[in-house]
C-alpha cells in the first residue's frame, strides 16, 4: 500500500482505494451497501467499519479533489480574527472553520468537501470567495468549540467586564430551582449582575444593535446582538449567573420574576450616551431556562437620520411616492416581510408632510418611533382596544392623516378604505411579496374591488440590503455571469464589495438601505381591479408600463457601489 495516493484524473473515492490495494472489491461493496441504508458519506462508513482510519481518508480526499490537507496542529493554532469571519451558527451547522484569508479569498477547513451547500452559505455569510482544505472532522469540531468559546469568553467577560468594569465574577449564586424570591431579587441587585446587564445594554446601544438575545445553554449563557440583520456574539455569562441576569432584566422591564413557565412581554426606557432608547423585552421558557430578547428602539432615529432622499428610492420612485403622500386623501400602502423597514419608511413619510395645520394620528402595535407634533396611539389587544376599535375612535378625532401600523383583518381594511374615500390620507402596511399583490390582498381580505380601486393611490414593496463598508470598499471587474444579470441593459464596468475590516467586523458591510418597487394606481389599473384581473395580469401591465422592480432597483444600487451584487441576489432572489 502506498503511503500517499497519486494525483490522477477524477475517480471515485472507493475506486481509488481499491486501485491502490487499500480495500478489496468485496470490502468496498459491503461499505456501499451500508451507505445506501444509512445515507452517510462513504468515507464515514469506511471509518465506522474500521476499514480505513481518518488519516488515510484525508489523504485520498485531498487527492480526489486536488486540495491540500490541514493538520490537527494547524487547526489548534488558528487566528481568531480569521475564525470570526464565519458566524458560529454557520460553522457549527456545516462543520467548517475559517483557517486562512488571502485577500478576497477565505480558506475554510472541512471534512466534507462534497457539501456544496456549505460553500454557498459561507459565501453569503462572509461576502468573500471561499475555497477549502480538507481536515479531520474531529479536529475541526474541537477547533470550533475551542475558538468560538474562547473568543466570546475572553472578549466579553474577561476583558470588557473584568478590566473595564472591575467586575468580580467569583460570587455565589443559589441554584436555579430556588423559590426564595427575596434572595433572587437580592441577587438581581448585586453589583456584579447590575454591571453585566449595564454592559450588555450599553455595548449594544453604542454598536447600533437592533436586538439583544440572552440565551440559556446547558453549560453557559450566551449573549448575542443583531447588527444590520446579522447576529454577532457579544459575551458569555457564567451559567450560575443566568437566573440573576434574567431576573435583573425582568425587574427593570416590570415583569414577574416568579413566573418562569409562561412567556412575558415588557418594556423600559434608558438614556445611553445621549440617546433615548426604548427596550421592548420578551421572555420565553426553554429547556435550559428563560431566553430573553430585547428590541432596541432609538427614539430619535427616524426624525434625525432619515429623509425620503436617503432611504433608497430611485428618483422617479420618490417623485411618485411624494405625489401620493401629498394628496389630501387616498391610501398609501407599503408591503414587505417583517423587519424590512416599513415602519421606518412610513414615519419618514409623515416627517416629510407633517405640519402644524394638519392633525396626524397613528395607531401602532407597538409604537416604535416617537415623533413630536403627532398623536400616537398604542394598540392594547388584551383589553379589546385593537386596530379596528382604535380606528373608529380616531375618525371621531377630526384627523387629516392616519397611519395604521398594519392592516391585519377585514374589519380594519374596510374602515381604512372608507376613511381614505371620505377625505383622509391613510398610510399603512400589509404582508405581501410585491407591490401589485397589495391590491389583490385587499380584495382577498374582503374589501370590494371598486372600493380598493378608488381608495388606493400607490403601493410600494421594499426590502433591506446591507451597504458596502466605506472603509474597506473596493472595485472589481464583474464576470460574464454577473454582467448577464443586467441584460438587456449593458452591465457596469465595475462593481463593488467590501474586503472586510475592523470597523465592519470583517464582514464587508456597514449599515443598511432599502430597495423599493413603487406601483402607482392609474385609471387603467383601477379598471383592471374592478374587473377582478389576477395578479399576473396586473404585474405584466406594471412591468410593461416601466415599473422598476425590486431586483432592478437592487442592480442599480449595486452598479453605483451602494451595495454588492451578491447581497442584492440574496435578498431579492425570489423576485422575478
Amino acid at each position: 500500500m502506498s503511503t500517499a495516493p497519486e494525483r490522477r484524473g477524477w475517480s471515485s473515492l472507493g475506486q481509488m482505494l481499491v486501485d491502490d490495494g487499500v480495500l478489496s472489491q468485496e470490502q468496498l461493496n459491503s461499505a456501499l451497501e451500508r451507505q445506501r441504508k444509512t445515507r452517510e458519506r462513504l468515507g464515514q462508513v469506511l471509518i465506522e467499519l474500521k476499514l480505513i482510519d481518518e488519516e488515510v481518508l484525508l489523504k485520498y480526499l485531498g487527492a480526489q479533489f486536488r486540495k491540500e490537507a490541514i493538520t490537527r496542529q494547524e487547526l489548534q493554532a488558528l487566528d481568531p480574527n480569521v475564525v470570526r469571519l464565519v458566524p458560529e451558527e454557520v460553522a457549527r451547522q456545516h462543520g467548517v472553520i475559517a483557517a486562512h484569508r488571502q485577500g478576497r479569498k477565505l480558506i475554510v477547513a472541512t471534512a466534507d468537501p462534497l457539501n456544496v451547500v456549505a460553500l454557498d452559505d459561507l459565501r453569503r455569510a462572509t461576502g468573500l470567495e471561499v475555497d477549502f482544505k480538507i481536515g479531520p472532522g474531529s479536529a475541526i469540531q474541537e477547533a470550533i468549540e475551542k475558538m468560538y468559546r474562547r473568543m466570546v469568553s475572553t472578549e466579553g467577560i474577561d476583558e470588557a467586564l473584568r478590566n473595564d468594569l472591575g467586575l468580580n465574577l467569583n460570587i455565589t449564586a443559589t441554584a436555579e430551582l430556588t423559590e426564595d424570591l427575596k434572595t433572587l431579587r437580592t441577587q438581581a441587585d448585586d453589583p456584579p449582575v447590575v454591571r453585566v446587564v449595564n454592559y450588555i445594554l450599553t455595548r449594544a446601544a453604542m454598536d447600533g444593535a437592533s436586538d439583544i438575545h440572552v440565551e440559556a445553554h446547558e453549560d453557559r449563557t450566551r449573549v448575542r446582538y443583531r447588527i444590520d440583520g446579522l447576529l454577532f456574539d457579544l459575551l458569555e455569562v457564567p451559567r450560575q449567573l443566568h437566573l440573576a441576569v434574567v431576573s435583573r432584566l425582568k425587574i427593570i422591564s416590570r415583569l414577574d420574576i416568579a413566573e418562569r413557565r409562561l412567556p412575558q412581554d415588557g418594556s423600559f426606557s434608558s438614556r445611553i450616551h445621549g440617546q433615548d432608547i426604548d427596550f421592548r423585552v420578551s421572555s420565553l421558557p426553554t429547556v435550559y431556562g428563560e431566553k430573553v430578547v430585547l428590541r432596541l428602539l432609538f427614539k430619535e432615529a427616524v426624525v434625525e437620520r432619515y429623509t425620503l432622499e436617503n432611504l433608497g428610492f430611485e428618483e422617479d420612485q420618490r417623485e411618485a411616492f411624494m405625489k401620493a403622500i401629498r394628496r389630501p386623501w387616498g391610501m398609501v400602502l407599503l408591503t414587505g416581510p417583517t423587519g424590512s423597514g416599513k415602519s421606518t419608511t412610513l414615519h419618514t413619510a409623515i416627517k416629510a408632510i407633517k405640519s402644524p395645520r394638519k392633525n396626524i394620528v397613528t395607531v401602532e402595535d407597538p409604537v416604535e418611533y416617537r415623533q413630536p407634533g403627532i398623536q400616537q396611539v398604542q394598540v392594547k389587544s388584551d383589553i379589546g382596544f385593537d386596530f379596528s376599535r382604535s380606528l373608529r375612535a380616531i375618525l371621531r378625532q377630526d384627523p387629516d392623516i392616519i397611519m395604521i401600523g398594519e392592516i391585519r383583518d377585514q374589519e380594519t381594511a374596510q374602515i381604512a378604505v372608507k376613511a381614505a374615500l371620505t377625505g383622509h390620507l391613510v398610510l399603512s402596511t400589509l404582508h405581501t411579496n410585491d407591490a401589485v399583490s397589495t391590491l389583490i390582498r385587499l380584495v382577498n381580505i374582503g374589501v370590494e374591488p371598486f372600493l380598493v380601486a378608488s381608495a388606493v393611490s400607490i403601493a410600494a414593496a421594499q426590502r433591506l440590503v446591507r451597504k458596502v463598508c466605506k472603509d474597506c470598499k473596493e472595485a472589481y471587474t464583474p464576470s460574464a455571469d454577473e454582467l448577464a444579470l443586467f441584460a438587456p441593459d449593458p452591465g457596469p464596468k465595475v462593481l463593488y464589495r467590501g474586503r472586510g475590516c475592523e470597523s465592519c467586523r470583517n464582514v464587508g458591510y456597514a449599515g443598511r438601505m432599502a430597495l423599493y418597487e413603487v406601483f402607482a394606481v392609474t385609471a387603467e389599473v383601477r379598471r383592471m381591479v374592478i374587473d377582478r384581473a389576477d395578479g399576473d395580469t396586473i404585474q405584466k401591465y406594471a412591468k410593461d408600463s416601466g415599473m422598476t422592480s425590486l431586483k432592478q432597483s437592487g442592480f442599480r444600487h449595486a452598479a453605483r457601489g451602494h451595495t454588492s451584487l451578491e447581497e442584492v441576489l440574496a435578498v431579492v432572489a425570489d423576485q422575478d
